[in-house]
Formats: C-alpha cells, structure tokens, sequence
C-alpha cells in the first residue's frame, strides 16, 4: 500500500555528493528535505542556504528533532560504518553512496545489526540505472548469453581532487570507482565463484594498478583491469561481453553496442547528449529507491548486494598480496 504522508529525507555529507542527492530529492513532490549534517558546521550552514532545510548537530538529531526517515550518506568512505549504524540504530531507512564500507569487518557489523531485515538498506550502484548499462541487461534478458568478457575501469589521474590517494579515507584504490565494476559483473554476468588478482603500486603512494581474472558460479570468465594512472583518453570505462558470435559492447556511459549472433549490423544507442544525470543513473536510481519506499516494495539492491561487492573488494586484495594466488568465494 503506498503511503499518503511525505517522506522526510536527511543528508548525512555537505559535498558534492551530498548536493546531488540533495537536489534530485527537492524535486519530488513526495518528499520533505529536512536538512544536513556535517562535522564541518560552516559546510553545513551553506549546504542549507543552497538546498534549504536545516542544519543539525548529528544523525541522531537530524533523525529525532528534525524527523528524518530516510537518511542518505555521503561522507567519506571510511566513515560510512558509523554514519549507517547511527541511522539503522535511530530507525531510520540509510542510502549508502557506494562503497557500502571498507571492510568485511564493517560490513558484518552492519549485517548483524540489520538482522536479516530487508527494505531499511539501499546501496547507491547508480551505473546499474544508467541507460547503456540497462539496455546491455535488457539485451541479456532478451536471451545473450555471456560467454566470456573483458572490462576495464581506469582513473586518469589520483591527483585531482587530492584525498583520492588517502586511503584513511578512501579505504583504498578499489573501494573508489573499481567496485561499481565488481557490482556490474555481479548485474550483467553473474555471480562470482573465484578470484584472482595481482597488483602494483606504480605511481602513487597505494596500490594503483591492479589485474583481474573472475570466474561465475557457472563457468564464464571476465578478465578486468583498473588502474589509476591511464590519462583521460577515451575510453576510461568499457564493458565487452561476448556471446554465441555475438557481442555486446559498452563505451563509457555513452553508447552501448550490440551485434547480434551471426549478424553484420551493428545496433548503436547513444545517449552521449543525455542529462548527466539521467546519464549516470541517478534520476532512475532515485526514482527506483524512493519510488520502492513510496509503495512498500522490496528494494532492488539488497543489503547482501551491498555486502558482495565489499567481500569482492576485500578478496581481491588478499589474493594480490598473495602474489595472484586464486580465492574462491
């Protein structure tokens, strides 16, 4: 049954992130924007002079004084296992900004917290709404199927903005962009059995460079590769998958290619000139979360999602610091 009332909705992170979430909430008309919290109160006194609402002291204060239902977070990687207990604890329902924390340790913590309760955790994997990627999982639905595929996710340069290369904040390399990839292989390909990964540090002060060889719970084997040093040139995101003489290709969130088993002609969809943000999935990604809590319907990106991508991330660097050895899940 949907709700008459409107959802009140925090934000935990006076950023950019924050701002976008922010300004995509403002526009529905279902929904009550109570204001932001923020260790920097300066941060969040402007936060509100450009988005409206208020600002308070805490989650907890946001949540008891301020009413806020549905908190989302947006601060810092690293800081994200606390800013998710504190909501889960104060009743609230939590959109996570990927990553959903940086370690298994974290992430257990907040299972075990959720106990098996569904709908009060929503992980912010905005690319599986963006279009090129929906309509590489609508062809799949329609009957590809993946034999094999090959996936990069590159960063041009760690250096802008400058915390990038903090891993006291970021948690590490992986946890940054890479794992939108290991949740796109989970979405497109299916689920990961065995992991191998080697790693370099070559140009920064962390591991930056790193090598994946994936293989599903049904066969398929998804070679990757992400790193952050490549330079800006085009593409830093590509997603190839490869069927029955058939292919799928994915070009940054630009256009996605298809050419059917056995066929010379190509199928191209462009949405190059798409608003960013429909382009980047965070209109239907919104739409999907505040739409599923508006009518009392099961999430589509569960909390064993967001767990998945984080025991991902943390197996992969266990199986470069032991020199590519191979790890099953």
């Amino acid at each position: 049954m949907e709700r008459d009332e409107k959802m009140k909705i925090g934000v935990v992170g006076a950023g950019n992130m924050g701002g976008l979430h922010a300004s995509l909430v403002k526009k529905r008309a279902d929904v009550e924007f109570v204001g932001v919290t923020d260790i920097d109160q300066d941060r969040c006194n402007k936060f509100c002079e450009a988005h409206g609402g208020k600002a308070f002291k805490n989650v907890q204060e946001m949540i008891q004084s301020g009413g806020a239902e549905i908190v989302f977070v947006t601060v810092p990687n690293t800081k994200h296992k606390q800013v998710i207990l504190d909501g889960l604890k104060e009743g609230a329902i939590v959109f996570g900004e990927k990553p959903f924390v940086t370690s298994l340790a974290d992430a257990d913590e907040i299972m075990t917290e959720l106990g098996g309760k569904q709908n009060r955790l929503y992980l912010g994997f905005n690319r599986r709404f963006a279009p090129v990627y929906a309509k590489a999982k609508e062809l799949l639905q329609q009957g590809f199927l993946v034999r094999s595929a090959n996936i990069i996710m590159n960063d041009g340069d760690m250096t802008s903005p400058p915390w990038v290369t903090n891993t006291a904040l970021t948690g590490g390399f992986l946890y940054d962009t890479t794992i939108h990839m290991f949740d796109m292989v989970r979405f497109l390909v299916g689920e990961i059995a065995e992991i191998r990964c080697v790693a370099q540090q070559c140009h920064y002060p962390l591991q930056d460079n790193f090598s994946f060889i994936f293989t599903t719970t049904t066969g398929q084997s998804i070679v990757m590769s992400s790193n952050g040093h490549a330079s800006w040139a085009f593409p830093s995101e590509r997603v190839q998958l490869w069927g029955d003489h058939a292919t799928i290709v994915t070009e940054e969130l630009d256009s996605v290619m298809h050419c059917g088993s056995h066929q010379t002609t190509l199928q191209i969809t462009d949405v190059k000139n798409l608003e960013r943000n429909m382009k980047w999935g965070y209109v239907q990604m919104h739409e999907d979360f505040l739409g599923a809590v508006a009518a009392n319907r099961s999430f589509s990106i569960t909390p064993e999602d967001a767990y998945k991508s984080v025991l991902i991330a943390e197996l992969c660097y266990n199986s470069a610091a032991q020199g590519g050895k191979s790890i099953r899940l």
